[in-house]
């Protein structure tokens, strides 16, 4: 064997080794990405827990979520700030959850219809409040499309009871 021979098996053998390499990286990428989904679903889902843990918990807390949802108005001040830490946590989650439905295996958009359909509370805090202006655009604008077919249908202070129906499949 020449010396030119052994150089093109020896460049053969590195090329083939550095292809193996670049697929194994490949494969390994793949599982991270994998995992850190899992883990993004997993966080969702446990900070999603903790909130509605958080009101059962505290009666006050309760109260004000339960009151805010039906009458924004009928809360005081202190009462306002209060709903308005539990709301902005609620939407920045469906924000989340927004771009990862296929992963958590819930329809994100119907959750946040029957949030806004069963509450009139929360359409008028989310139109009045400066939450509009912390979530993205993209996000506002499917919120606001949803707010105005609801209140098209049942008025600013009415409930869209359609939403509980199993049969109901239109947004």
């Amino acid at each position: 064997m020449t010396l030119n021979m052994i150089v093109y098996v020896a460049q053969m053998l590195t090329a083939i080794a550095t292809l193996a390499v670049a697929f194994v990286l490949v494969y390994q990428l793949r599982l991270q990405h994998s995992e850190a989904q899992r883990q993004l679903v997993l966080s969702i889902n446990e900070q999603r827990q903790y909130l509605a843990l958080a009101l059962a918990r505290d009666p006050d807390l309760s109260s004000i979520n339960s009151r805010g949802g039906a009458d924004y108005g009928d809360l005081n001040q202190s009462e306002r700030i209060r709903f308005n830490r539990i709301f902005q946590a609620e939407m920045n989650l469906s924000n989340i959850a927004q771009e990862y439905s296929d992963l958590l295996h819930v329809d994100p958009d119907q959750q946040l219809r029957t949030n806004f359909a069963l509450f009139p509370g929360r359409r008028k805090f989310y139109k009045e409040g400066i939450i509009r202006f912390t979530l993205p655009a993209p996000f506002v604008a499917k919120v606001d499309r949803y707010i105005r077919e609801i209140e098209l249908k049942v008025g600013e202070d009415g409930q869209d009871l359609s939403v509980l129906d199993p049969d109901n499949d239109t947004p």
